[in-house]
């Protein structure tokens, strides 16, 4: 697929966006949302990985676990986009070696150098890696582990908090797990937060499960540590709490948020579509914005082409902007420093970056 910069559809407008929030919102004034179109920029067309992350001046790539070199992530300078080096190495052995990363956008700024905490879900474990150690050293620099037990089922999204503590949503892969969007582990301590929406009438429990399949989340924390967003994939539900669980505000579009009646969730013969939609899907989080992939697609055509909604929240929850992507991504990261926004799409099989500068020049007019 040869790189092509589609035509600039730019329609930058302020517009008035109404919303049901919870507390209840008793300001007069609809909240005021930047909505945009988005052009796609293909780029790094023989990268051979679809996951690109932000991190300082780097812009890293996720590799396939099937690339032959076993090489976790590629690094490029985000300015230019010049090639740096390589981290980490794929390996079922060894004690520096990941079998299957995670990285859900924590990173840390110490002296001028860029560490990320990724996960590996596989070894329940948290390594810290500096990057720019590694590549001045050309070898991957692991500066510490952290070991989770299994039993707490943290394999999805994990935050290390105050290089202690743990922050995750857990999938529902071991009993008694997934019983809330959002788990702290304090002090050996485990605390639930948040509550999914009813389901009734439930006709078979035993198949439902608690709904550890349905309920999934896309959990982002704020780089200070202060606040985590909750995003709901299969509920229009966005809720936001703070680092002791306090809950601060939860977005729903009272058009489109449902609560639902069991049979519209599982039906009897796999023939039957289901009837649920896939809403939110992936976040991305900066100091002052939370940025969401937000579909809005009935699952039996997920499959099937179609272009994203990006949608940006401050960490009161508050809806600031909608962005029209042309493109399907199933990640998304921010360069606010160049202005520009990375995405990754499989079906397209390509790599995608959007210029967003006067989208972030206008979130920082109306604050």
């Amino acid at each position: 697929m040869k790189s092509t910069l589609k035509t600039l559809l730019i329609s930058l407008s302020i517009v008035a966006f109404s919303c049901s929030r919870s507390p209840e919102n008793t300001d007069t004034e609809e909240p005021i949302v930047v909505k945009e179109t988005l052009a796609s920029e293909q780029f790094l067309e023989e990268e051979l990985g679809l996951a690109p992350y932000i991190v300082g001046p780097y812009l890293l790539v996720k590799q396939d676990q099937k690339r032959a070199d076993k090489v976790v992530f590629t690094v490029y300078n985000a300015s230019d986009l010049e090639f740096l080096g390589v981290l980490g190495e794929r390996g079922r052995e060894g004690p520096n070696t990941f079998y299957g990363v995670s990285y859900w956008g924590q990173f840390v700024e110490r002296n001028g150098d860029y560490l990320i905490w990724i996960n590996d879900p596989p070894r329940y474990r948290m390594s810290l890696i500096n990057i720019t150690e590694s590549l001045e050293r050309g070898e991957t620099v692991i500066e510490r582990h952290l070991n989770h037990d299994p039993e707490n089922d943290f394999m999805n999204a994990l935050y290390v908090l105050d290089s202690l503590d743990l922050v995750a949503h857990q999938p529902g892969y071991h009993p008694n797990t997934n019983q809330a969007p959002l788990v702290m582990f304090k002090n050996g301590v485990i605390e639930t937060y948040g509550e999914y929406p009813e389901v009734k009438n439930i006709l078979d429990e035993q198949r439902w499960g608690n709904g550890a399949t349905f309920n999934r989340v896309a959990l982002a924390m704020k780089p200070d540590q202060s606040r985590f967003a909750v995003a709901m994939d299969y509920y229009d539900r966005l809720d936001i709490f703070d680092r002791d669980g306090q809950f601060i505000m939860s977005y729903r579009d009272p058009e489109k948020y449902a609560l639902y009646n069991y049979s519209d969730i599982i039906t009897p013969s796999k023939s039957v579509p289901r009837q649920y939609r896939d809403y939110y899907y992936g976040t991305a989080a900066t100091k002052d914005f939370l940025f969401t992939l937000y579909y809005d697609v009935s699952v039996e055509k997920w499959a099937e082409f179609h272009p994203t909604t990006i949608r940006i929240f401050d960490w009161e929850g508050n809806l600031k902007a909608q962005l029209a992507c042309p493109d399907k991504l199933w990640n998304l990261s921010v360069d606010e420093e160049n202005g520009y926004l990375y995405g990754g799409s499989y079906q397209q099989e390509t790599l995608f970056r959007y210029n967003i500068e006067s989208v972030l020049k206008a979130l920082k007019a109306n604050p």
